[in-house]
C-alpha cells in the first residue's frame, strides 16, 4: 500500500508540474504548448501509470484493469492540462483522476468498488457526449485530433467498464 501511495503521488506531482505549461485548447503561440505538446504529456503519464501498475506493483485489480486505469489516466490529464482556462474541462479531468486516485489511497469494499465504477464511467460518458454537443462544427471535430484521441480513449473505457461489468454479472448470477 505504501508503494502504490508513493506512485500515485508521483504521478500527481509530475501532472501538477506540467500543469503551468497547458492552457485551454493549447491553440496559442505564446499561451503554452499546442494540442500535440499537451497530447505527448497526457501519453506519457498515461504510459507511466500502466508501466508502474504492471511491472512495479503487481496488482492487475485498481478499481479496474491496468488499461482501464491507464486510458483514464491519458483523458483525465489532457482535460486538466486543457481545462486551465475551462472550469469544466478541469472539473472533468480532476474527477476522473480522483476516482482513480481513491482507488489507491482508499481500501475499496465490493460496494464501493462498483460504486467508483459506475462514477468513473458516467463521467467519462458525460465528458464523451459534451465533446460533440459543445462542438457542432463537424469540420472542427476532424482536425482536433487531441480531442479525438481523448473520445477515442473515453470510448475503449466505456466499452472495457460495461465488459467488465457483464462478467462481474455474470460470475455473480453463476455462484
Amino acid at each position: 500500500m505504501q508503494r502504490s501511495s508513493l506512485l500515485l503521488t508521483l504521478s500527481g506531482i509530475l501532472t501538477v508540474l506540467s500543469i503551468p505549461l497547458a492552457s485551454a485548447h493549447g491553440d496559442e503561440s505564446t499561451s503554452g504548448p499546442t494540442n500535440f505538446q499537451i497530447m505527448f504529456i497526457s501519453i506519457v503519464i498515461s504510459a507511466s501509470i500502466f508501466f508502474l501498475i504492471t511491472r512495479f506493483l503487481k496488482i492487475q485489480k485498481h478499481l479496474s484493469s491496468p488499461l482501464v486505469f491507464a486510458l483514464a489516466s491519458y483523458t483525465g490529464s489532457t482535460h486538466i492540462l486543457l481545462g486551465l482556462n475551462d472550469n469544466l474541462l478541469l472539473f472533468g479531468g480532476i474527477a476522473v483522476i480522483g476516482i482513480l486516485g481513491l482507488s489507491f489511497v482508499v481500501n475499496l469494499s465490493q460496494l464501493q468498488d462498483k460504486i467508483a465504477r459506475l462514477g468513473l464511467g458516467l463521467g467519462v460518458t458525460v465528458m464523451f457526449v459534451a465533446y460533440f454537443v459543445s462542438n457542432h462544427d463537424i469540420h472542427y471535430i476532424i482536425e482536433d485530433y487531441l480531442g479525438i484521441t481523448t473520445k477515442i480513449a473515453e470510448l475503449a473505457i466505456i466499452i472495457l467498464l460495461m465488459k467488465e461489468w457483464k462478467q462481474a454479472t455474470s460470475d455473480s448470477e453463476d455462484e
